[in-house]
């Protein structure tokens, strides 16, 4: 009887072995299907976190600019023929409408040709003083979800 129990050999049947491959083969897809996923959609946020420091950079150097021109007293209009190199005023900004995005001088920056920046100046009143808000609207060329907007208020003081 121990040779018989000895002999008798334990394994996987024909049934079994294929139910394990296809188990092992639809996790597989899953689990792969996931790192597609994520890999094809990391570029936006970078994106993202670039049109969001676009947006930052524009509106600083907006809000260090004078609240009215210091030499014509012109106010929410922008000067024809000027550039950004000599804007002296927040007015001056509501003329910028920049594919890619560019310094202060006027100088393409390389790997950011992709964005569309747009500045809106309007007049508006806070707490009965004038004021003028200012927005800054980033956007991507073929990433819709890509849309910042920020707002600041310039007061007279």
């Amino acid at each position: 009887m121990r040779k018989k129990l000895q002999c008798r050999q334990q394994g996987l049947t024909l049934i079994e072995l294929i139910v394990s491959i296809v188990i092992l083969s639809v996790s597989l897809v899953a689990i792969i299907g996931v790192f597609n996923n994520s890999s094809a959609t990391s570029a936006i946020p970078m994106a993202r976190i670039q049109a969001n420091f676009i947006a930052n950079t524009y509106l600083e150097e907006i809000m260090l600019r004078a609240y009215i021109d210091p030499t014509t007293a012109d106010i929410n209009t922008c000067e024809s023929g000027e550039t950004r190199a000599l804007y002296n005023d927040v007015n001056d900004y509501n003329c910028v409408n920049d594919t890619g995005a560019v310094d202060q001088n006027g100088n393409s920056i390389v790997g950011l040709e992709a964005y569309n920046i747009d500045v809106n100046v309007t007049l508006e009143t806070l707490n009965g003083a004038p004021a003028q808000r200012v927005d800054v609207i980033v956007t991507r060329d073929n990433l819709d979800s890509i849309d910042i907007r920020l707002t600041a208020f310039r007061v007279d003081y």
